[in-house]
C-alpha cells in the first residue's frame, strides 16, 4: 500500500473514538412505567358523581384504619404528575377505574348506570397521558366494589354469581368507551389479594375470614367474570370497537417460594405447594381450564369446578402475561419441626388447605428498618432479586409464545425522601429483569414500578413505595372529607426516581454519565463537526492541489522524480519511467486524496455515544495467585530437602496420593513464572519448605540451614523479581519436618518447644530474604492444619476426637506466631528487613448465614460458627484472647495466655491476610432443621462449636461430578455475597490495616474448559471491586487459588488452577518416578485468559478500549486540549507535511536520465 494510502487509513484510525464495550441496554421499544390505583391515589371522594366503595366502608368499620378521602388528590392534579412522569422519562403508566366513578347505582334495574361526569374524567386522564407520549395500561378493577354491588346483592358482592354479569356490563363500557385510547387492559389486579386478604385471612375489604369456602367461591366467580369479559374484548375488537393492536390479560401475584431445606421432600412440596395456592390458584385456570391438581385434592368438594363450558371461556383468556411480585420466601410444612407456625394456628379453608409456613426468610435477603419512631410498616415487603428472575422464568414457561408485562414490583420504605433501600432494591431487581430479557430471552416487554407516588396503602399511608415522596398530613387520612391546601401533598423526587429518568430515557442501566453528555453537546458538536468537514474538505483540497501543481509543473518540465514516494503516487502509471504528467491525472489523484481524508475525518466526526467507565481497580491493586511448597514442587528427596509430615501421612492413610513429583515445579518454575508474567499477574504468594530450608541435626535436636534448599528459594525470588512478580512470602503452610513431629514429646505443634523452632527457622528466612520480600505470612489457616489435622483429622498428622489436642496445638501456633512477628520487626528495625515489609498471619473461613433468620438460635449459630473458626485466631490478634463464647463452651480444656503471651499476640499483624472459598448456611446442632445431631460430632473443637453447616444457601453455585462421577469438590460451592460480607466482617475487627486477599478460588473436576471457574472468579473478583471502589475497604491485592492444578492435600482430583496440568498415573505415586518433558504440561483455562485481561487492564470490563485510553495523545486528546476540532488539526498537519514536502523538493528529488522517444 503506498504511503498516502496509509496516511488516509492512519488518520481514519486516529480520528476515530475508541469503542467502549456496549453498556447493559435493554431494547428499544422495552417500557418502563410505574402504577397506581385509583382508590390509592385519586381522592375526591364524593366528586364528580362518585359513590362509595367497599374500601370507603372498610376504612371506617375497622378500628385503627386510615381511609383516602384525599389520598393523592390525584384527582385534581393528575396533569402535574402526568408531566412528573414525563420529566422522569416514563413511557408507561398504569392506572385503574373507579368503578364507582363511572358508574352509580339504579335502584329500579337493580344494574350500574353511566356516570357521564366519571366517564369523561377518564378521558381527560387518557388522554392527557397520550398527549404526552406515555401508553396507558388501564386496571378495570383494583380491589374497590362499589358499595351497592356489596349491600344489594345477596350473597353479598364477589360471593354472588350475579356479580359477573354486573363486571362483564361495566367492562363492556369501559372497552366502548376508551377501547380505541388504550392497547394495554387488565381486568383485575391481584385477584390473590383480594380474594385470599379479603375472604380468607380478613386484613382486606370486606374483611371476611374463617370461612373454609368463601374464598373459593369468590375465585370462581372472579375467573369466569374474566374470562367473560376477555370473550366480550375480543368481540368488540373484531368489530373495530378496540384497537387491533391492543390486548388484555389479568395481573396475577406472588412471591417465589424455595424450600427451607432443599434436601428434604416436604420442604420442598410444601414450597411448590404455596407457588401452586398463591399463583396457579389463578394462573393455572387461564392456561389449562382449571385449578392446581394439590388444590383439588386438598380442598377437595369445597373448591367449585367449572362446567367444560366455563372452562373453555377461561382457558386461553389472555393476549399475554402480567404479573406483581415483591418477595420471597423460604418455605416449610406448617407441621414440620422447623415451622414457626402450627397447622392449628392457620385460619380454615384457603390459609389452611395451603399449610405452609412462610415466615423463613431467605439468606441475604434485604430487609426494611422501622422508621424513625420505631413503627415497622414493611416487614413483610423483602427483598431476594433471585426471586425475581425465578418467577418470570416460571411464568415464561407456562406458555413460552406470549409476551410478558410486569405491572408492579417495588421497595416499602419508611417516611423519609433519601430512601437508599429503595433505590438498591430497584436497581437489584431490575437487574434480573435485564437478565431474563438480554440474557435469557424471555420475551418481557415492560416494567412497570409501584409506585409512582406514596399514596394510601390499604388502611395506612405508613408504607411508602413512591419513586416521588408525597408530604401527608394529618388530615390525609381522616374519615371526614376535607380539602387539602396546594401546598399539601407536595411531590419530591426521591433518589429512585433520578434513577429511573437515568435507566428509561436511556434503556441502560449503566454508561449514562458518557450518554448525558453527549446528548447535552450532540447539536453543538454536531455543527462544530460539519463546519470542520466541510472547510476541512475544502482546505485540504486547496493544499493538496497546489502543491500537486507545483510539483507536477516542476516534474514536467525539470525531469525530477520524488525521492519521497508521498508525490509518486500522482504517477498515473506506475509501471513507466516517464517523468511527465498529464495535469488531469494529477488532479484526479490530488481530489482523491481530498476526498479520503475527508471521509476519514466524516467518519470520525459522527457522533458516537459511549458507554459507561469501566469498572477499574486502583492502578496499584496487585493481582496475583498462590501455590504452597508441598503442593506443586515435587523434588522431593533433591537438594537436601528431608521428609515432612505430609510425606508420612500420604503413605500411611489409606487411598491417599503422595505429592513426590506433583507439579516439578522444583525444576520448572522460570517457565511457570514466564506463564505468570504472561498472564499479567503481579503477585505470587509461596511457602518455604521448612524441610528443605534447614534439616535435622541430632546433636544439636535443632534444625539448621541447609545451603542447598535456601539457594533454591533465592534463586526462585530472583527469578520472580527479574520477572516484575511480587513475592508474597509464606513460612509455613502445613509441612511440618518430620523430625520435629518425632523427636519432640509431646509431639510436633503439641510440644511447646515447637515456639522455639518455629521462631529460629522464621529468624533464617528473615535473614535470607527480608531484604527481597516486603510481604510475609507465618501461617497459612492454622484452622486448617489445627482443626482437620488434630481435630477432625482430615489433614495431617490425622489426629481426632481429643477434647484438648486443637486447643492446646491453636495456642503454641499464635504465640510461635507473635514472637516470629517480634523477631521479624527486630530485624526490621535494624535493617535486615525492608522498611516497607510487613507480616500477618493468612486466616480462612466460610462466610455463615443463619439458616433461619428470623430463629435467634440460627442467629446465634451463626456467629458462633464464625467465631468458632475465625475469631479462634483473629480475636487473639485483635484483643489478646479467644472469643467469650470459646472460653464458655470450652471452658478450662481452651488454654490461658499469660499477661506477657497476650501483650504479644494483642497487634501482631501489619496487615491482614485471608483465604475464603464458600459460605454456609447454619443452623444449631440440636435444632430441628439440623441434619448433624450434636451426638454426631467429634469431641472437643468441634463438639463445642456445635453446629450444622450441610445446608446449602439458595443461589450457591455447586461444582459438579467429574465425567467419571467422582464428585471431589462436593464442599466448595460458591456463594459471591459472602465473599463480600467476609472483607467486611474483617475489616470492621481493625479499619486501620490493609487486607490482602491470599486465596479464593473454584474447585473444579478434570476438565481444561471449566466454564464454572471462569463465572465463579467472575462474580468473586465482582464482590472484590465493590468493597475496594465501592465501600472504600483498603483491599490492597486479590490472589487466585490458584495458578497451576496441584496436590490437594492426599489427591489430584480437586482442580483449582488457571492453568490445567495433565497428571499421569506415576503423579502421585508413592515411589518415586521422574517425570517426562511432556507430563505435566500446562494449559490455559478460559479463567487464565479472563486474568490476563482483568490484570493487565486492571479493569473487570472495557478491555478494548483501555489501550487507547492509556495510549499516548492522539488526534482526538490534542484537539480536546486546545479546544479546538479535529478536522483542523488535521488540515494543519497535512498542510504542513505538504508544504514542507514542496519546500524540499530541490533538495528531495534526484535527477533521473532523459527518457528517450515520447
Amino acid at each position: 500500500m503506498r504511503f498516502l494510502q496509509l496516511l488516509t487509513v492512519a488518520i481514519a484510525t486516529l480520528l476515530a473514538p475508541s469503542a467502549a464495550s456496549e453498556p447493559r441496554c435493554f431494547p428499544s421499544n422495552f417500557m418502563f412505567g410505574s402504577a397506581t390505583a385509583s382508590y390509592q391515589v385519586e381522592g375526591a371522594a364524593k366528586e364528580g358523581g362518585r359513590t362509595s366503595s367497599i374500601w370507603d366502608d372498610f376504612c371506617r368499620e375497622k378500628p385503627g384504619m386510615k381511609c383516602a378521602n384525599v389520598a393523592d388528590d390525584f384527582y385534581h392534579r393528575y396533569k402535574d404528575d402526568v408531566k412528573l412522569m414525563v420529566d422522569t422519562g416514563l413511557e408507561s403508566f398504569r392506572f385503574s377505574i373507579s368503578w364507582s366513578r363511572v358508574m352509580n347505582w339504579d335502584a329500579e334495574t337493580r344494574h350500574m348506570k353511566p356516570n357521564p361526569e366519571g366517564i369523561a374524567w377518564y378521558h381527560s386522564l387518557i388522554d392527557e397521558i397520550n398527549a404526552n407520549g406515555i401508553a396507558p395500561i388501564l386496571t378495570i378493577y383494583h380491589w374497590d366494589l362499589p358499595s351497592e354491588l356489596q349491600n344489594q346483592l345477596e350473597p353479598k358482592g364477589w360471593l354472588n354469581p350475579d356479580i359477573v354479569d354486573h363486571f362483564v356490563e361495566y367492562s363492556t363500557l369501559l372497552f366502548n368507551e376508551y377501547g380505541s385510547k388504550v392497547n394495554l387492559w387488565t381486568t383485575f389486579n391481584e385477584p390473590l389479594s383480594f380474594v385470599g386478604a379479603g375472604y380468607g385471612l380478613g386484613m382486606h375489604a370486606p374483611g371476611y375470614f374463617g370461612s373454609d369456602t368463601q374464598a373459593y367461591t369468590v375465585s370462581r366467580n372472579v375467573l369466569l367474570s374474566h374470562g367473560k369479559a376477555v370473550q366480550k374484548f375480543r368481540e368488540l375488537k373484531t368489530t373495530d370497537v378496540i384497537a387491533d393492536k391492543a390486548r388484555i390479560g389479568i395481573v396475577l401475584v406472588s412471591n417465589w417460594y424455595y424450600p427451607l431445606d432443599a434436601e428434604n421432600p416436604k420442604d420442598v412440596a410444601a414450597a411448590k405447594r404455596a407457588f401452586d395456592f398463591d399463583f396457579g390458584w389463578f394462573l393455572n385456570p387461564i392456561v389449562n381450564g382449571d385449578y392446581p391438581a394439590v388444590m383439588r385434592e386438598r380442598a377437595g368438594e369445597r373448591l367449585p369446578t367449572f362446567t367444560a363450558e366455563e372452562s373453555a371461556i377461561i382457558k386461553g383468556s389472555y393476549d399475554l402475561f402480567m404479573m406483581n411480585h415483591y418477595a420471597s420466601r423460604a418455605i416449610t410444612d406448617c407441621d414440620s419441626e422447623a415451622s414457626n407456625t402450627p397447622c392449628s394456628a392457620l385460619l380454615p379453608g384457603y390459609p389452611a388447605d395451603k399449610g405452609v409456613d412462610d415466615s423463613h426468610l431467605m439468606p441475604g435477603t434485604h430487609a426494611g428498618v422501622p422508621d424513625r419512631f420505631g413503627n415497622n410498616y414493611c416487614e413483610m415487603f423483602t427483598g431476594y432479586p433471585p426471586g425475581y428472575l425465578d418467577m418470570m422464568r416460571y411464568l415464561h414457561s407456562q406458555d413460552t409464545t406470549v409476551d410478558i408485562l410486569l405491572t408492579e414490583n417495588g421497595w416499602c420504605g419508611n417516611d423519609e425522601v433519601d430512601n437508599m433501600d429503595q433505590l438498591w432494591y430497584f436497581k437489584a431487581f431490575v437487574e434480573q429483569v435485564y437478565k431474563a430479557v438480554v440474557e435469557e430471552k424471555i420475551p418481557v416487554i415492560g416494567y412497570t414500578a409501584w409506585s409512582f407516588l406514596d399514596n394510601y396503602e390499604w388502611g395506612s399511608y405508613g408504607p411508602r413505595f413512591g419513586m416521588y415522596y408525597v408530604n401527608f398530613t394529618e388530615q390525609t387520612g381522616s374519615p371526614d372529607f376535607y380539602e387539602p391546601k396546594p401546598t399539601d401533598l407536595a411531590r419530591i423526587p426521591r433518589p429512585s426516581a433520578k434513577w429511573f429518568h437515568k435507566v428509561a430515557t436511556t434503556k441502560c442501566l449503566d454508561g449514562w454519565s458518557e450518554i448525558d453528555a453527549k446528548a447535552a453537546t450532540a447539536s453543538h458538536e454536531s455543527k462544530k463537526s460539519i463546519f470542520g468537514i466541510v472547510f476541512g474538505f475544502a482546505a485540504l483540497a486547496a493544499v493538496v492541489i497546489g502543491v500537486a501543481v507545483v510539483v507536477i509543473h516542476r516534474n514536467r518540465h525539470s525531469g525530477y522524480e520524488p525521492l519521497l514516494p508521498l508525490l509518486d503516487l500522482l504517477r498515473p502509471t506506475p509501471s513507466t519511467q516517464r517523468i511527465h504528467r498529464k495535469m488531469k491525472g494529477g488532479f484526479r489523484k490530488c481530489l482523491a486524496l481530498a476526498g479520503s481524508l475527508a471521509v476519514a475525518m466524516l467518519g470520525a466526526s459522527i457522533p458516537v455515544v459511549a458507554s459507561s467507565e469501566p469498572r477499574c481497580f486502583p492502578k496499584d491493586f496487585m493481582f496475583g495467585t498462590a501455590t504452597a511448597a508441598y503442593q506443586v514442587e515435587g523434588a522431593y528427596n533433591e537438594g537436601g530437602r528431608t521428609s515432612s509430615i505430609w510425606d508420612e501421612y500420604c503413605r500411611e492413610k489409606p487411598g491417599l496420593l503422595c505429592a513426590n513429583v506433583a507439579d516439578d515445579f522444583y525444576h520448572r518454575y522460570p517457565e511457570d513464572l514466564a506463564m505468570m508474567r504472561g498472564i499479567g499477574l503481579q503477585s505470587l504468594r509461596f511457602s518455604i519448605s521448612w524441610s528443605r530450608a534447614m534439616n535435622w541435626n541430632p546433636e544439636t535436636r535443632q534444625m539448621h540451614p541447609n545451603p542447598e534448599g535456601i539457594a533454591f528459594y533465592h534463586a526462585l525470588i530472583d527469578e520472580m523479581k527479574a520477572n516484575g512478580i511480587v513475592p508474597v512470602l509464606t513460612i509455613y503452610h502445613w509441612d511440618l519436618p518430620s523430625e520435629l513431629m518425632h523427636e519432640l514429646t509431646p509431639n510436633g505443634w503439641l510440644s511447646p518447644e515447637i515456639v522455639g523452632h518455629f521462631v529460629e527457622y522464621s529468624t533464617l528466612m528473615f535473614n535470607e530474604y527480608g531484604h527481597k520480600v516486603d510481604y510475609w505470612t507465618t501461617f497459612n489457616e492454622p484452622l486448617g492444619f489445627v482443626g482437620y489435622g488434630y481435630g477432625q483429622g482430615w489433614l495431617a498428622p490425622g489426629h481426632s476426637g481429643s477434647p484438648t489436642e486443637p486447643y492446646t496445638v491453636s495456642h503454641n501456633v499464635l504465640v510461635a506466631h507473635a514472637k516470629a512477628v517480634q523477631k521479624f520487626r527486630e530485624l526490621r528495625s535494624a535493617g535486615v528487613v525492608g522498611d516497607k515489609a510487613r507480616i500477618g498471619i493468612v486466616l480462612v473461613s466460610a462466610y455463615f448465614y443463619p439458616l433461619d433468620a428470623s430463629n435467634p438460635k440460627d442467629v446465634a449459630a451463626a456467629k458462633r460458627a464464625l467465631d468458632f473458626d475465625f475469631g479462634w485466631f483473629l480475636n487473639p490478634l485483635i484483643n489478646g484472647d479467644y472469643p467469650a463464647i470459646m472460653r464458655e463452651r470450652a471452658g478450662d480444656r481452651l488454654p490461658k495466655f499469660t499477661k506477657e503471651e497476650s501483650a504479644l499476640i494483642k497487634g501482631s499483624y501489619d496487615m491482614f491476610q485471608m483465604n475464603h472459598y464458600y459460605s454456609k448456611a447454619v443452623t444449631d446442632c440440636d435444632s430441628e432443621t439440623s441434619k448433624t445431631p450434636c451426638s454426631s460430632l467429634k469431641g472437643g473443637w468441634e463438639a463445642d462449636k456445635g453446629i450444622d453447616e450441610d445446608h446449602v444457601m439458595p443461589g450457591t453455585m455447586q461444582p459438579r461430578p467429574d465425567r467419571f462421577g467422582n464428585d471431589y469438590c462436593g464442599r466448595y460451592t460458591g456463594y459471591p455475597p459472602g465473599y463480600l460480607a467476609m472483607i467486611k466482617y474483617l475489616h470492621s475487627q481493625d479499619p486501620s490495616v490493609d487486607i490482602l486477599l491470599t486465596e479464593n478460588g473454584w474447585c473444579g473436576n478434570d476438565e481444561v474448559e471449566n466454564m464454572d471457574q471462569l463465572a465463579y472468579y467472575k462474580a468473586f473478583v465482582g464482590q472484590v471491586y465493590k468493597a475496594v471502589v465501592e465501600e472504600k475497604i483498603p483491599v490492597i491485592g486479590y490472589t487466585a487459588w490458584s495458578f497451576l492444578d496441584n496436590y490437594e492435600w492426599g489427591s489430584y482430583g480437586p482442580r483449582f488452577g488457571l492453568f490445567y496440568v495433565n497428571f499421569t498415573e506415576q503423579t502421585g505415586s508413592h515411589g518415586y518416578s521422574k517425570p517426562n518433558p511432556t507430563d505435566l504440561q500446562r494449559i490455559p483455562r478460559p479463567a487464565a485468559k479472563w486474568f490476563h485481561k482483568v490484570s493487565t487492564s486492571h479493569c473487570l470490563d472495557d478491555w478494548t478500549d483501555l489501550k487507547a485510553a492509556n495510549s499516548e495523545p492522539n488526534i482526538q486528546s490534542i484537539a480536546k486540549t486546545f479546544d479546538i476540532s479535529v478536522p483542523v488539526v488535521v488540515i494543519v498537519a497535512v498542510g504542513i507535511a505538504a508544504a514542507a514536502f514542496t519546500y524540499k523538493r530541490r533538495q528531495g528529488y534526484r535527477r533521473l536520465p532523459q527518457a528517450s522517444g515520447n
